[in-house]
């Protein structure tokens, strides 16, 4: 379900009562925490055998500090699009707190346009970035992994946010209509 902050406190989005718009976020969420869960463990696993290897074995795994590190870098985007969905990045809320309601609306869906333009703009590099490692064939030097597998985490979890920040949209712009017509639609 997706959350937003609204007073200090988490509310529903108003699309996530949409039984569609529900469960499609019901899914995402699920399969970006079992992957999160996956990474984090073999990050452990891989990080515990080369400390086993080292200490006991007075040879140190050469491919772990790179794997280590990619899975890091998986598990980075992945864990901020869960933040996302809850509504826990950083935000300034002071201006929302201090503006009338119809101020309030309208700067939270300038905000989230905001947010969708940097979707965008983010999304064209990472994606641009991860064909030419694609292409290019540039692999890591001790895991032999293609760079591009490490970078196409940037388009994956985009398209994440994408879909998130259009239900953000959308809610914020319902908000602000409501606003604007005197009703209260939460």
């Amino acid at each position: 379900m997706s959350i937003t902050k609204d007073s200090g406190e988490l509310k529903p989005s108003l699309l996530s009562s949409v039984p569609l718009v529900a469960g499609i976020e019901k899914v995402i969420v699920r399969i970006v925490q079992a992957v999160i869960g996956v990474l984090l463990a073999l990050m452990v696993a891989v990080v515990f055998s080369n400390v086993v290897a080292r200490y006991l074995l007075n040879s140190a795994l050469a491919w772990s500090e790179e794997i280590s590190r990619f899975m890091l870098i998986w598990l980075a985007f992945l864990g901020a699009v869960i933040a996302y969905i809850k509504g826990e990045h950083l935000g300034l809320d002071v201006m929302v707190k201090i503006l009338p309601p119809k101020g309030a609306a309208l700067l939270q869906f300038l905000a989230n346009c905001l947010v969708l333009y940097a979707v965008f703009v983010i999304f064209t590099g990472g994606l641009d970035l991860t064909m030419n490692s694609l292409s290019s064939g540039w692999t890591s030097p001790a895991a032999n992994v293609s760079y591009g597998l490490v970078y196409s985490i940037v388009p994956v979890s985009l398209i994440l946010f994408f879909y998130f920040s259009v239900v953000k949209l959308i809610d914020s712009l319902i908000l602000l209509l409501a606003s604007l017509k005197g009703g209260n639609k939460c």
